[in-house]
């Protein structure tokens, strides 16, 4: 009896741990969007601004030079679900909402979905709409 009660303390007492260390270390909105203006800058980096053969310099000085625009551009297109132990951000970017009709119009939009915990990220749903 008295091993049971030591064990169920020592379980208790770690699982207790754990669910604490969730929720000092849930990442915030502004961690996200960090995240995402970084994943984002490097996607455009590697897949578009190489199509744009004589742009590519100017295209990804723009991307450097614009970090700030892209980062409220996330943060105004993203709705975070904060859980207390891990938070969901839901993230809809239309690039036709920066660009001129001309352009935007034909560019797709994309939904992201993507998980905080333990002050780390991980987007499990990228959808093309």
């Amino acid at each position: 009896m008295k091993n049971i009660r030591g064990l169920l303390l020592i379980v208790g007492a770690s699982l207790l741990g754990i669910g604490v260390a969730t929720v000092v270390t849930n990442p915030g909105q502004a961690q996200y969007e960090d995240y995402a203006t970084r994943q984002l800058t490097a996607y455009l980096q590697q897949n578009v601004c190489p199509n744009t053969a004589i742009l590519d310099g100017i295209c990804s000085s723009a991307l450097r030079d614009n970090q700030s625009q892209i980062r409220r551009f996330i943060s105004t297109n993203t709705e975070r679900q904060n859980y207390l132990f891990w938070s969901v951000y839901q993230t809809d970017l239309a690039p036709g909402e920066l660009l001129p009709s001309v352009i935007g119009d034909t560019l797709p939009a994309y939904h992201f979905e993507t998980i905080g915990v333990f002050s780390s990220f991980h987007t499990y749903k990228a959808d093309r709409l």
